[in-house]
């Protein structure tokens, strides 16, 4: 029998709220399969088709034993749920369904089917099955299991010294990151003094906290410190601590320094520190003795000293912010974390990541990236760095619909998509046709799935994992393309 066979038939006898056969067909977000009493599949959803890997016109006509591996056994009498709501007539909801497609793809899903009783008799005409894709989803939560039970033992050892980060937190495996990651570990194992030089938003803290926790003193506290966010006349006091009555209502006061005694004390945005504290800093350090504002005694301390600037040292010794013989004193070894512009291939790794720890957390499905994504978030020039796609993933996700499973461009910010042209998209795919963004990214998104799994041999697997998608996802943009 012909598709127009099964669709006419059934079409005479249910309709959901007035939708048609070939209407449900088109619905991508769900997936719909319609059996008729033969158990003869009558509609297939293209979201059956993204997820399953089967075509539509091979679906068709076709009976559930001839589309899936069939169990049938003691409890499971009929092999599958929908012959089972053919039999009975009983509803069966929200029911958790592992099975083998022809092709033998495994399939994890949550279903629920329903009878569809003929309007002139009691008998089933047919059974309605509507299921959604979870492998995904068991997947992220075991991995977000296993992190959580990896980090648990690991973060309650490092709260204890006030840090938060070690190197496994770094996120990227760019050249650049991998060489900043193996210079601060090769720093970390000294005692000198460590100048961390990157602009805003790159993880300068990060690097901080994870040589500490590498270092000598790692068993000692971690006190940092924004030098721009204190005033002038208060840093002093903060960093060396107050006698009593140094000044009216003065109290007896531990400074930072004797706070972070035998462990490491952290100076953020050093450069905004004035010329005269400097002095007092650099005596401290030369000296390793410290004096309490109003006070006469000499402290000893053992601190391991790191800063941050998100300026040029050198341009600012030059420019008078600081004085040279305290640059050279705090410089002895220099650490550079670069822009992100320039790390552009740690992009894709810190996406996973944002999406793996903040999805389930806002209640989000989101699991994956669509190749357009990555086109416009390489072309970005990301002045705020991390911190800056940070916010862009998590407005993203907050602005995502509750059943969306696909990050795409419509979800990213405003500003990205008006900062991205067409020419900074071509530049990277000289062959990509001008005219709309749309026709553009298509475009695009074909070069490089054809680039990805030319690559990877032509394996599925190696070539989803290598883009973010899922196998069924890339399998559907092949058949799309037309790559064979």
């Amino acid at each position: 029998m012909n598709d127009n066979h099964f669709e006419n038939k059934f079409d005479t006898v249910f309709k959901i709220e007035n939708m048609s056969i070939k209407e449900m067909e088109r619905i991508e977000d769900i997936c719909i399969q319609i059996v008729d009493r033969s158990g003869r599949t009558i509609c297939y959803s293209k979201g059956c088709e993204m997820i399953e890997g089967l075509k539509r016109e091979n679906v068709i006509g076709k009976t559930i034993p001839e589309l899936y591996t069939v169990n049938v056994t003691e409890d499971n009498p009929y092999g599958s749920i929908p012959l089972t709501v053919l039999k009975t007539g009983k509803v069966m909801k929200n029911n958790h369904v592992k099975f083998t497609t022809s092709l033998g793809n495994q399939m994890n899903v949550i279903s629920s089917t329903y009878p569809i009783f003929s309007e002139d008799s009691n008998q089933v005409e047919a059974a309605i099955c509507i299921f959604r894709d979870i492998g995904d989803y068991l997947k992220m939560a075991q991995t977000i299991q296993k992190l959580e039970k990896d980090l648990a033992q690991e973060k309650i050892k490092r709260k204890s010294n006030g840090t938060i980060y070690a190197f496994s937190d770094v996120i990227g495996k760019s050249p650049a990151t991998l060489a900043c990651i193996e210079k601060s570990k090769k720093a970390a194992l000294s005692t000198a003094p460590i100048m961390i030089f990157g602009s805003t938003g790159t993880g300068k803290e990060v690097f901080a906290q994870s040589i500490h926790n590498e270092s000598l003193f790692s068993t000692g506290p971690f006190v940092g410190v924004n030098c721009s966010a204190i005033p002038e006349n208060l840093l002093e006091s903060t960093l060396f601590g107050t006698c009593k009555g140094a000044f009216t209502g003065a109290d007896e006061t531990k400074g930072l320094f004797e706070t972070a005694e035998g462990g490491t004390l952290f100076l953020d945005e050093i450069n905004s520190m004035s010329v005269n504290l400097q002095a007092k800093l650099l005596r401290a350090l030369e000296t390793k003795h410290v004096r309490k504002v109003g006070g006469n005694n000499e402290i000893p301390i053992n601190v391991r000293i790191i800063s941050a600037t998100n300026q040029d040292p050198i341009k600012s010794v030059k420019d008078g912010l600081l004085r040279d013989d305290f640059y050279y004193r705090l410089a002895v070894i220099n650490l550079f974390i670069p822009d992100l512009k320039n790390r552009l291939d740690d992009i894709p790794e810190l996406v996973r990541h944002f999406l793996i720890h903040h999805s389930v957390v806002m209640g989000k499905k989101i699991t994956e990236v669509s190749p357009e994504i990555y086109t416009i978030l390489f072309a970005h020039k990301w002045p705020g760095n991390i911190r800056e796609l940070k916010h862009v993933i998590d407005q993203s996700l907050y602005l995502a619909d509750i059943n969306d499973t696909m990050l795409e461009p419509r979800h990213l910010p405003n500003y990205i998509i008006e900062n991205h042209t067409t020419h900074s998209v071509l530049s990277k795919y000289e062959h990509a046709p001008t005219g709309s963004i749309k026709d553009t990214l298509l475009s695009i998104e074909r070069q490089m799935i054809l680039d990805a799994f030319e690559k990877h041999g032509n394996n599925i697997s190696e070539t989803a994992r290598s883009l973010g998608m899922t196998r069924q996802n890339l399998q559907h943009k092949l058949r799309t393309y037309d790559i064979k």
